[in-house]
C-alpha cells in the first residue's frame, strides 16, 4: 500500500488481518491504514463482504516564500487501525462518498468528494478522545519549546513534529487543553512578553517589538492594540489594571496600597473579598490551580515570587504578562516600592511606610523607658525542626522596628547581607541553644505538641536550663501562622503585639 486510505465495512461476514493482526470484520465498521501496511481480507460464511476504500494522500506545507510554495507528502495519522468513534455524521458523510464513486479527476463531483474526505478526517479527530499520558507529555513538549523559543519564527508543522503529532490532530488536542489554539497560544505569549518589558523596562517600542519576535514595529503595534484594546505605549501608562496576585505577601501589598486584586492567593486573617487561588508556596510544590478563572479575569498583570515564576510561566504565560519580584534579595520595603510602582500607588505606598515609622518610633521610646536596651533571641519550632531568625519575617519587628539586639551569632549572619535580605533563618539541634544567649527568648510554635517539645528541653537539657531567658522566665511563645506573614498587615498587628510581650515581662 502506497497510500493512505479509508476503509469501511457496509456489511459481510469475514476478519481482517493487519500487519499480521486478526480481527472480525463488523458492520458499519471503519479503518485507517497507512502506507506500508499490510492487510489482507478473509470471506467467512455465506453473506459476501462489501466493502468501500478511499485512498488519498496528504501534504504539508513546508517553505513558503513570496513566489513559491513547497509541500512534502505526509504518511503519518494519529487514528490507526480500527477507528471507533463512528456515529450517523460519519455514516452520511461515507454514503455521499459512495455515491461519488466514480467521478474524474477534474470533475466538480471529484472536488466534492476531496471535501467530503477532508471533513470525515477532521470529523474523526475532533471525536476520538484525548489520550492522557504519553499524548499530555508530548503536549507539554512543545509548550514548553514554545516558551522556549516564543522570539522566533516559528512553523506550527515543526511543532506538532517535536511532539508526533499530525499538524491537524495537534492543532485539536491543543486547542482541547488550551482553549486556544497553537498560533494563538504563540501570539498572546509575545505580546505578553512585550507587556512584561512595557512594565518593568524603559526600553523603545521597536526594541521591544524586535525582542518578542516582531521584525516590524508597525505590525507589532496593530497586534498589540488588537489584543490588548491599547496601543503599546498607552499600555504602559495604564493607571487602572486589572490584577491576579500569585503569592499571599504581594496580595497584601496590593490590598495595603488600595488595589484589590481580582484573584490572589490570600493569608487567612486579611479581610480581603476576592477570588481565592489555591497555588503553590514554593516552586517545589505542584501547581493544581486551573486556566478557567485566569481566563475569566483576563488581567492587565500577575504578579508572584520570583521563585514560582517557572511554574506560572508554563502554565498562563499566554493570558497576561506575570511580573515577578524577588523575594529574598528584597525586603519587605522594596517590596512596597515595586509594587506601588506596577500599579501606580507610589504615594500610597510613600504614606504606609512613614505611617508604619512613626508607629515604630512610638513603641521604641516606650520601650527604651521600659526595658531599655535588651538582646531578644527569635526560636521557631516546627516539629522536629528548630530554627534561629534573623531581621526578616518574625524578627523584622525586633531587629529592624524596634531596634532591639540580636543574639552575637545572628548579628554576625544579618551584618553579612542588605538588611532584611540574604539571611532568614538558620537550623539548629536542640544543644545549640547555648550559642544564642540573650535577655529574651521568643519561640514561635504551630501547635501544643510543638509547645511541649520545648517545654521538655527546658527541664531536661541543661543548654536549655541555663540559657539566661529561661532562668529569668522571659520565654514567650507566639503563633507562628501570624508570626510568619512577612507582608504590611503582619508587620502592623506583629509591631503592637511584640512590644506590649515585652513591656508585659520588663
Amino acid at each position: 500500500m502506497t497510500h493512505q486510505m479509508v476503509l469501511f465495512v457496509m456489511m459481510g461476514d469475514g476478519g481482517l488481518f493487519h500487519n499480521g493482526q486478526y480481527e472480525a470484520l463488523e458492520r458499519d465498521a471503519l479503518y485507517m491504514f497507512m502506507p506500508g501496511d499490510r492487510v489482507q481480507i478473509c470471506a467467512q460464511g455465506e453473506k459476501p463482504i462489501q466493502l468501500y476504500g478511499v485512498s488519498f494522500d496528504r501534504y504539508a506545507l513546508t517553505n513558503k516564500t513570496t513566489n513559491r510554495m513547497e509541500y512534502a507528502r505526509e504518511d503519518f495519522f494519529p487514528l490507526q487501525g480500527r477507528v471507533k468513534t463512528v456515529g450517523n455524521h460519519t455514516l452520511r458523510i461515507i454514503a455521499l462518498l459512495i455515491s461519488l464513486q466514480g467521478a474524474k479527476t477534474g470533475e466538480p463531483r471529484h472536488f466534492q468528494g476531496q471535501q467530503l474526505l477532508l471533513e470525515l478526517l477532521d470529523g474523526l479527530l475532533e471525536c476520538t478522545p484525548t489520550k492522557s499520558g504519553d499524548a499530555a507529555v508530548r503536549l507539554q513538549e512543545t509548550i514548553e519549546y514554545m516558551l522556549d523559543h516564543y522570539q522566533e519564527n516559528i512553523q506550527m508543522s515543526e511543532i506538532a513534529a517535536l511532539g508526533q503529532f499530525h499538524p491537524s490532530y495537534y492543532s485539536q488536542i491543543f486547542k482541547q487543553i488550551m482553549k486556544k489554539t497553537p498560533i494563538a497560544f504563540i501570539t498572546d505569549l509575545r505580546i505578553n512578553k512585550a507587556k512584561e518589558l512595557l512594565l518593568t523596562t524603559k526600553k523603545p517600542v521597536s526594541d521591544i517589538a524586535a525582542s518578542v519576535g516582531f521584525n516590524d514595529e508597525f505590525y507589532f503595534s496593530r497586534r498589540f492594540k488588537r489584543k490588548s484594546g491599547y496601543s503599546p505605549s498607552v499600555f504602559a501608562r495604564k493607571r487602572e489594571m486589572t490584577t491576579i496576585s500569585l503569592s499571599s505577601p504581594y496580595s497584601d501589598h496590593l490590598y495595603t496600597l488600595g488595589h484589590i486584586p481580582r484573584a490572589a492567593q490570600i493569608y487567612r486573617s486579611i479581610p480581603m473579598k476576592t477570588q481565592e487561588l489555591h497555588l503553590p508556596e514554593h516552586a517545589s510544590d505542584p501547581w493544581n490551580a486551573g486556566r478557567e478563572i485566569f481566563m475569566k479575569v483576563k488581567p492587565d498583570l500577575i504578579v508572584c515570587k520570583d521563585n514560582v515564576l517557572a511554574k506560572a510561566q508554563e502554565h498562563i504565560n499566554d493570558i497576561a504578562p506575570i511580573v515577578s519580584i524577588p523575594w529574598s534579595s528584597q525586603d519587605i520595603y522594596q517590596h512596597m516600592q515595586t509594587i506601588a510602582g506596577l500599579v501606580h500607588r507610589q504615594e500610597s505606598a510613600k504614606h504606609w511606610l512613614e505611617e508604619y515609622e512613626r508607629r515604630a518610633e512610638t513603641w521604641r521610646k516606650k520601650l527604651r523607658g521600659s526595658v531599655g536596651s535588651p538582646t531578644v533571641a527569635l526560636c521557631v519550632c516546627r516539629g522536629r525542626e528548630l530554627r534561629m531568625y534573623g531581621a526578616r519575617n518574625i524578627g523584622h519587628v525586633f531587629y529592624r522596628s524596634l531596634n532591639l539586639a540580636a543574639p552575637d551569632r545572628i548579628s554576625r549572619q544579618m551584618k553579612r547581607y542588605p538588611a532584611g535580605t540574604g539571611f532568614t533563618w538558620t537550623s539548629i539541634s536542640p544543644d545549640e541553644i547555648q550559642y544564642y544567649e540573650a535577655d529574651f527568648l521568643f519561640i514561635a510554635v504551630e501547635n501544643a505538641s510543638d509547645k511541649q517539645r520545648v517545654f521538655h528541653w527546658m527541664r531536661s537539657n541543661p543548654f536549655w536550663s541555663s540559657h539566661p531567658a529561661v532562668r529569668k522566665q522571659r520565654v514567650t511563645f507566639i503563633n507562628w501562622e501570624k508570626w510568619m506573614m512577612y507582608s504590611p498587615s503582619g508587620i502592623q498587628s506583629q509591631l503592637d503585639e511584640a512590644a506590649y510581650l515585652l513591656m508585659l515581662q520588663r
